[in-house]
């Protein structure tokens, strides 16, 4: 024991080394040491500089020996913040032991105390402090109260909901941002009301948080949220009609479909990707029409709701969006056809590879490496190998090999001699896929 502790202080005295690598490798050391290490380790906790502190609680932590609670609970409270949140992960790491302390450090003075105690209990995952947790819902700390919030949200306690609910009512953001979010952990129907009316929140933040939470909850939320984009005003029907599209069920298809045609060209967009994100093939015949809409927006969603639904007959519509005047569709519509990949995919992704957009021309070769037919795509991707543009040279090297072309491997050994950096390394990489053993090459050449 004696020698184990002598062992400890004597790397602890290494701990000072300025590269974090060098630091790693002595934490793994006092690890090693084991139990023994641990009263030198929590002097260290108190040492001058706050890296050797960090170190110290590091491997505390991964030692999870119970006689290292009081000191860490003390680093709770230590100058730096990244010693604090290190002793906090050190208590959640010991476990079970720790929560006695850390529920009297969550009702101590110390306010970043409280904070971190808040975050350990959450992480340890013991859903009897449920109740000291709510308490601290309104501490006089912002800081406390959301550590609590994520805290109860990461036990999933049911028996919080109602308070978090009330959280997400504040008009503090951060707080009723942490609210959905524990909502959203937790999966309850009964947050289902409160998270849809938070989509009318004045922060984008707490919009976007409550949305995540309905897409977690899943298909419960979809009655509901059917209504509220039924009767919502467009920034309702926006955000609600994307979670209906993540969420993927069929039984909002219909809604869907009657938000192509909103007043509001943002509802129409996201109604048109989560049409598709549905993958029915009855979606297409919606889709397609809007093809031909004025706004380039709407046509490219368009065109990515028509991916989404994952079907050849999808091909000639999408197919025909590689005419566009706007690049941008043009390249939605690439790299749709790359995501169908079909062999019906094949002609159209032929012709944008002579696009004269270098992007469209780019994901046009990496579609054909995806639809896998070498009889007719070789040739052109090897002319794409002199494309002036690095990133399409790059992208046609990776397609042959996709295609397992062997053909191309005098082509690709030319391109190793390309100026560009990334593109000898796309041609190196695909000459290895290809079987080439570019060591063996090299000593030829010498």
């Amino acid at each position: 024991m004696a020698s184990g502790s002598k062992k400890a202080a004597a790397l602890i005295a290494d701990l000072r080394a300025k590269s974090s690598a060098s630091r790693d490798q002595v934490i793994q050391e006092l690890v090693e040491v084991g139990p023994s290490a641990v009263p030198a380790l929590a002097i260290a906790l108190a040492h001058k500089d706050y890296k050797v502190r960090m170190a110290a609680a590091d491997a505390l932590g991964v030692i999870g020996s119970e006689d290292a609670i009081p000191p860490l609970i003390e680093a709770l409270s230590d100058s730096s913040k990244n010693t604090q949140a290190a002793a906090a992960q050190a208590l959640a790491s010991i476990g079970d032991g720790a929560v006695p302390a850390l529920l009297d450090a969550l009702i101590g003075t110390d306010q970043a105390a409280r904070k971190w105690a808040a975050e350990a209990l959450g992480s340890i995952g013991d859903t009897s402090v449920a109740q000291e947790l709510m308490a601290r819902l309104n501490d006089q700390n912002v800081e406390v109260q959301r550590a609590a919030v994520t805290a109860l949200g990461d036990l999933k306690s049911k028996r919080a909901i109602d308070p978090l609910i009330d959280v997400l009512n504040s008009d503090n953001v951060d707080l009723a941002k942490a609210a959905a979010e524990a909502l959203g952990k937790i999966r309850s129907p009964i947050a289902i009301e409160p998270l849809i009316l938070a989509l009318s929140s004045s922060s984008i933040d707490v919009r976007r948080c409550a949305s995540e939470s309905l897409v977690r909850v899943g298909s419960k939320s979809v009655p509901k949220l059917t209504e509220a984009v039924a009767e919502g005003d467009s920034v309702v029907r926006r955000w609600g009609v994307e979670i209906l599209g993540h969420i993927g069920d069929g039984r909002a298809q219909a809604l869907l479909v009657e938000c192509l045609e909103d007043e509001d060209g943002r509802v129409v967009r996201y109604a048109a990707v989560a049409l598709g994100g549905l993958g029915s093939e009855a979606s297409i015949k919606h889709l397609a029409p809007l093809l031909h809409h004025d706004n380039k927006d709407i046509r490219y969603a368009a065109v990515e709701g028509l991916a989404g639904t994952g079907s050849y007959k999808a091909v000639k519509h999408v197919a025909e969006c590689l005419k566009d005047e706007d690049w941008v569709v043009r390249l939605t519509a690439a790299c749709a056809l790359g995501e169908i990949g079909s062999r019906t995919c094949l002609e159209p992704l032929l012709d944008a590879l002579a696009d004269t957009e270098w992007s469209v021309r780019r994901h046009a070769a990496i579609g054909l490496g995806r639809v896998g037919v070498k009889k007719r795509a070789f040739e052109a991707l090897v002319a794409a190998l002199e494309d002036p543009k690095e990133l399409v040279r790059s992208a046609a090297a990776s397609a042959l090999a996709d295609l397992e072309a062997e053909e191309a491997i005098d082509d690709l050994q030319k391109l190793m001699r390309d100026d560009d950096n990334k593109v000898v390394s796309a041609a190196r990489d695909a000459l290895i896929r290809l079987g080439v053993d570019l060591e063996d090459e090299a000593e030829d050449q010498r």
